[in-house]
């Protein structure tokens, strides 16, 4: 389903001042991704063109330059696929514009007829076609594309960002919760589990970890099972860092602890500190700059290494 509303970017025909919106966009995309631009977006009869873009490529015995025909059409607002007539002598216009390639940037996606126009073109010159879903994809797999995608998709993006939060900076860098068998970090999806260790002759905690489901877990019970100890509990990481389970998940354990029913070893403890401190980066909101230079300010945070 997609995520980012193309909507979002005015109409390109309506005269309101921007109708230019989605070219513009276009051109940052394509700086996104490395391209350098030779003519950018005006008003005006634009001889065929929409941008005309280089790509440089090293090659091993020197590097060339590309220039790429790009074709910009924005039929969100209609759902209407790009037609082959909304694309009139492609090949005409890439060579009387001097351009290696073509390439059309497109907020639907093309038709049938259209496609097989353009798979016949590529026996003259390079193809390319970025449509909504290609587009998308880009964006959201790369930092630089999630900034592009903040600005020209602030609505559909932060419903986005709600359902795929990032780590907050609480710390200076980034601390993974890695799985203590085979070392996946499990913060950024929820995933694997929490397990308390136990030692049934004292009743206290010896150990608190954290792996994934299924194959890990297996592993580190045998090897605990094999020292006497048992299972205690466990949770769904994924469950914790949901906001409210995460608060009520850690007033549990201060109640338990100051109703003097759970022990824990040092080791124990430390462990539990130190996720709690981890699991935070995905619960938590970022701090601001004003705010970061406040806490410098005060005592840092404990050590929970």
């Amino acid at each position: 389903m997609p995520v980012l509303d193309f909507k979002e970017i005015t109409q390109a025909n309506l005269a309101n001042g921007l109708q230019d919106t989605f070219e513009m966009f276009a051109r940052d995309f394509f700086i996104m991704l490395g391209f350098q631009i030779k003519e950018g977006p005006d008003r005006g009869q634009d001889g065929g063109r929409d941008l005309i873009i280089t790509e440089k490529r090293e090659g091993i015995i020197g590097n060339t330059e590309i220039d790429w025909l790009v074709s910009c059409k924005h039929n969100a607002h209609s759902g209407r696929a790009v037609l082959n007539n909304d694309e009139i002598d492609i090949k005409g216009r890439v060579e009387a514009l001097g351009a290696k390639g073509f390439i059309g940037l497109y907020s639907t996606i093309i038709s049938s007829p259209l496609g097989r126009t353009l798979d016949g073109l590529k026996r003259y010159f390079d193809v390319k076609v970025f449509d909504r879903e290609l587009i998308e994809k880009i964006l959201l797999e790369n930092p630089k594309g999630k900034i592009l995608a903040k600005r020209y998709f602030p609505v559909s993006f932060s419903k986005w960002e709600e359902d795929h939060p990032r780590p907050a900076n609480i710390f200076f860098e980034y601390e993974p919760l890695l799985c203590k068998n085979c070392g996946k970090d499990l913060l950024p999806q929820g995933d694997g589990i929490v397990v308390f260790k136990e030692d049934p002759e004292t009743e206290t905690y010896v150990a608190f970890l954290w792996c994934c489901k299924g194959e890990c877990d297996r592993i580190l019970k045998n090897k605990y099972r094999s020292m006497g100890y048992v299972d205690a509990g466990w949770e769904d990481i994924s469950d914790i860092l949901i906001p409210g389970k995460y608060l009520a998940w850690n007033m549990a354990i201060l109640n338990r602890l100051h109703e003097d029913i759970d022990k824990y070893n040092e080791e124990a403890f430390s462990s539990i500190k130190r996720f709690i401190l981890r699991a935070s980066q995905m619960v938590l909101r970022n701090q601001n700059e004003e705010q970061i230079r406040r806490l410098m300010s005060l005592a840092s945070l404990p050590d929970y290494i």
